[in-house]
């Protein structure tokens, strides 16, 4: 099968030097684009990181219908899989599919590379089964990256992971892994079961969960997840950066408009309460002149 791979979207967010930027590669989910992860990672608040959002070839994707009761359909996928619903699951996996996808992959850091950007400022990442396409990106990847980012998503067997078998340079990359608590695709005990199989291997993960995540577009109670991420990756290229101020310093970023709008919302909590207090003023002013007057009346 011949694998035809969709556009790639890319956003630049300065024009300083190359090599004082970063990169983050970033793969959907099954039947995603780069174009729906694009906009969502725009909003992370990280100055001077290049995004890049590639898309998956179409190809025929086996869907679960039931118990041993199958399909495919035509979906925008990295590799295809045979769902299971017992201990098997994401085991039965399209590894000409994955190979095919994690050497995209791994062309995509190298033009980054060539346009000036140091390895280990270039972080991979994916949603889904995008994120078990970018851990073996990185992972088999012979110069150092910086790190991986794998969302809701699965290792499925580690066979191809094993030191022996990959270069040295990335055996123990570190990974952020951030899972929805509730996702039905990839439920969160495959997570877990991720991290532990990355942990025997050497590999240090971080591990977050959240009530919800988004697929592809910003979705309520995402921006938590987004700044961990921030988070993570300024602390690999900042290390003297304390943990806490991490996400702390961009100028075009989402912490930055939350601030704004708390200033704002701060300043007109100041103004309702100058606007009370002066009219209660006016009214005991008010109140006090028709008393005189009454008096005056009276008399």
């Amino acid at each position: 099968m011949k694998y035809i791979f969709g556009e790639t979207w890319t956003r630049s967010h300065s024009q300083v030097d190359a090599v004082d930027c970063g990169c983050f590669i970033f793969l959907h989910g099954l039947g995603g684009t780069g174009q729906g992860w694009a906009a969502n990672l725009d909003k992370l608040p990280l100055d001077n990181m290049r995004l890049v959002c590639p898309t998956a070839p179409k190809q025929p994707v086996t869907l679960m219908l039931g118990p041993e009761t199958f399909t495919k359909s035509c979906n925008t996928a990295w590799f295809d899989w045979t769902p299971s619903l017992g201990p098997e699951d994401f085991t039965k996996i399209d590894w000409k599919g994955v190979n095919a996808s994690v050497s995209h992959v791994q062309q995509l850091i190298e033009l980054e590379i060539a346009n000036g950007i140091p390895s280990e400022n270039i972080f991979v990442g994916g949603f889904s089964q995008g994120g078990t396409v970018a851990l073996r990106a990185a992972m088999k990847y012979e110069k150092k990256l910086g790190g991986v980012i794998m969302l809701s998503s699965f290792v499925g067997p580690v066979d191809d992971l094993q030191q022996a078998k990959i270069p040295t340079a990335n055996a123990k990359v570190p990974v952020f892994w951030g899972h929805c608590e509730i996702d039905s695709t990839v439920p969160i005990r495959l997570g877990r079961a991720g991290v532990d199989m990355l942990n025997g291997l050497g590999v240090p993960v971080e591990w977050k969960s959240y009530p919800v995540m988004s697929t592809g577009g910003i979705a309520p109670g995402c921006m938590e997840n987004l700044m961990d991420i921030a988070t993570f990756v300024t602390r690999i290229l900042n290390p003297a950066v304390p943990p806490d101020c991490a996400a702390k310093e961009e100028p075009i970023s989402i912490v930055a408009e939350q601030r704004r709008g708390f200033s704002v919302s701060n300043q007109s909590s100041l103004l309702a309460v100058f606007i009370a207090v002066l009219s209660g003023l006016l009214t005991a002013l008010w109140e006090n002149d028709k008393r005189h007057y009454t008096d005056i009346i009276l008399c």
